[in-house]
């Protein structure tokens, strides 16, 4: 079932979390908290997941204490140009696996995000896109009413953070290695914290997350989005005008834990001590497949959290947590 489960910290109520060995470390009085959550993917009393799984933040480390880049790969199975971008992506991310992440969107810059490059057919039967992926697509539409001039032209195009070339969010990927420098080397202005229990019995798990803004020049109002990213899956490509069925696609962005192109918005009604705490529950995608089902791998999933500039659209600090 679905719970609105509101924590109220009281005395006398102890929470608990696990540190990295069997030992227990005992929870201060938890804030107030309003959160809907999914109890069915815990598979005992969910009291015992708020006393001995719910995270205490005050004791986890920040594991990204520097900016972390996010490049934004809006590709095509059809796209011929396609392959030699997501390369370009995937070797730097290779480069500094801990601090460059990759979100290959299958979209392209139409009003219904998507056109030929993404078509389903006998060749490429796949479908890679998802319907936040083509909302994207769509929105940052250079030609559309949305953001206009965005750079997003067509196929393949990226963005590195959202941040701007010039004018432009979108640039080619010949630009991605620098952009994604400057990113790396510019000040932390968001923490981002979080604590991800996944439960391969009930295919289900829950993500908890802490944000705290450390930039006080960012001051208009923030979104937090958590991409589903898949990897990899082997199926058909056009690579070089060549139709390759052995391709390997990375890094596939596969929609958000809220069905929502952008996330959830921060309020004043998140924030505990001056910090924004969101929690999640989430069923495991199951994979992509040529035909039927492509059955259930956690381990070859991931989450990218990001938070945004609801303003700006940039994309402050992102980091990485695996399904496992």
């Amino acid at each position: 079932m679905k719970l609105k489960l509101t924590i109220i910290g009281m005395l006398g109520l102890l929470f608990f979390v696990g540190s990295t060995s069997c030992d227990k470390v005992e929870n201060p009085y938890p804030p107030v908290l309003n959160v809907e959550l999914d109890t069915t993917f815990y598979e005992g009393l969910w009291s015992d997941y708020i006393a001995n799984e719910w995270p205490n933040f005050d004791l986890l480390p920040n594991d990204n204490p520097s900016r972390n880049a996010i490049i934004e790969d809006f590709t095509g199975h059809n796209c011929s140009g396609c392959p030699a971008a997501a390369t370009t992506a995937h070797n730097l991310y290779e480069a500094d696996p801990t601090r460059v992440f990759v979100a290959s969107i299958h979209a392209a810059p139409t009003e219904s995000g998507a056109d030929a490059f993404q078509a389903v057919t006998s060749d490429y039967p796949v479908d890679f896109t998802n319907p936040e992926s083509k909302a994207l697509g769509a929105y940052f539409n250079n030609s559309g009413t949305s953001v206009p001039g965005s750079g997003f032209f067509g196929n393949p195009s990226g963005s590195v953070n959202r941040t701007k070339l010039g004018t432009e969010y979108f640039y080619s990927d010949g630009v991605w290695s620098s952009q994604a420098s400057a990113v790396k080397g510019s000040p932390l202005g968001v923490i981002i914290k979080a604590d991800l229990n996944y439960y391969d019995a009930t295919k289900g798990g829950y993500l908890h997350t802490e944000v705290e803004v450390v930039d006080a020049g960012i001051t208009n109002d923030l979104g937090q989005v958590v991409y589903v990213i898949e990897d990899s899956l082997v199926a058909p490509q056009n690579v070089n005008n060549i139709l390759t069925a052995n391709y390997v696609h990375r890094d596939i962005m596969r929609g958000t834990l809220t069905g929502s192109e952008w996330g959830r918005n921060l309020t004043e009604d998140d924030k505990v001590n001056n910090k924004y705490r969101l929690d999640y529950s989430f069923a495991l995608k199951e994979q992509l497949a040529i035909s039927g089902s492509g059955g259930y791998n956690a381990q070859n999933m991931h989450l990218l959290i990001y938070v945004y500039d609801k303003t700006t659209y940039e994309i402050y600090q992102v980091i990485k947590k695996k399904i496992e």
